[in-house]
């Protein structure tokens, strides 16, 4: 329900839900787009050969995250440079 002082509130109607709600387990676009770069930056700042499990595991969170990108059209409107991620993505 709206606040008691809101306008509405009166008159019975329930606040609107927001569109930017995530519940538990939900990452916003905007969420995973951020957690991509910081990742993606990560990834290539290490070397594969001397820092494998890091190395794997910004690999492995890039991976999880590819859905959520490609779901919302970010990877059709952004360039990955990278080539050691655009080819982790199947990019062309």
């Amino acid at each position: 329900m709206l606040n008691p002082s809101h306008q509405g509130a009166q008159m019975g109607r329930q606040a609107p839900v927001s569109q930017h709600y995530n519940g538990p387990g939900q990452q916003s676009a905007a969420s995973a787009l951020t957690s991509f770069v910081t990742y993606a930056k990560a990834m290539q700042d290490l070397d594969e050969k001397s820092f494998p499990v890091e190395y794997e595991a910004h690999r492995d969170r890039l991976l999880k995250l590819e859905p959520m990108l490609r779901v919302h059209g970010i990877l059709d409107v952004m360039e990955i440079r990278n080539p050691e991620i655009k080819a982790l993505l199947r990019i062309p």
